[in-house]
């Protein structure tokens, strides 16, 4: 039916579309990439964001990192630039941490107290509605498993697609459909015109904090105004 992976995209995406996602291919993430990601906005949430002023979006990886490990606001704990410093070292540089952090204060994410105390300006997070991660095999299930369960390490809902008639015969196979429905992967069975869902995701797993944030920024320069 699929002579390469690459030609099941086009059905994939529709069907991503159809949920109302903003769509990425080969999204790249520290383990490999994804073929496909997906996401839909918390409308509420984006607008919160806004107010306070954060358009821009956070595109490092290290300014993602130190967001999350500074304390909100409402909590009215604080955060030392030196205790930044002593924790992320030597990974991080002094000099990164302070570069980042600067750049944390000017684009408005985080306000800086007397003696060097921050404290983030948020209520915002998660921004993401849903989070969708697609890996396309033309026949590899195992492999495309494996992959579709570390990709739950950012997404919500992680899922498998295959040619649909490899999509039939791995539900009819009772070992490999329990391997997808125990792990909480989903599986597709695409056509040329179509993608169904044939096993639906059900997460099981927690998705790392750091991880999901840096992803969910990808999307945040190139979102919809409507979102």
């Amino acid at each position: 039916m699929f002579k390469y992976e690459s030609c099941m995209w086009e059905s994939v995406a529709q069907w991503m579309q159809a949920l109302k996602l903003a769509v990425k291919s080969e999204f790249i993430l520290p383990w490999g990439i994804c073929d496909l990601v997906g996401l839909s906005f918390n409308k509420r949430n984006v607008t919160h964001r806004l107010k306070l002023g954060q358009n821009r979006p956070i595109s490092s990886v290290i300014r993602a990192a130190l967001l999350l490990r500074i304390p909100d606001v409402e909590t009215c704990k604080s955060i030392t630039i030196r205790q930044l410093n002593d924790e992320y070292s030597p990974a991080v540089s002094p000099e990164e941490v302070r570069e980042h952090t600067h750049r944390l204060i000017e684009d408005g994410f985080v306000i800086q107290r007397p003696g060097d105390r921050l404290q983030k300006l948020n209520g915002w997070m998660p921004l993401q509605k849903r989070l969708i991660a697609v890996e396309l095999k033309l026949n590899r299930v195992i492999e495309a498993l494996s992959q579709a369960k570390n990709n739950f390490g950012f997404a919500t809902e992680s899922y498998v697609a295959l040619p649909q008639d490899v999509a039939l015969r791995v539900i009819k196979n009772v070992s490999k459909r329990n391997d997808f429905t125990e792990s909480g992967v989903g599986l597709l069975a695409v056509t040329r015109s179509s993608c169904d869902v044939v096993i639906r995701s059900s997460k099981k797993t927690s998705a790392d904090n750091f991880l999901q944030l840096y992803c969910v920024e990808k999307f945040w320069r190139t979102r919809s105004k409507g979102n």
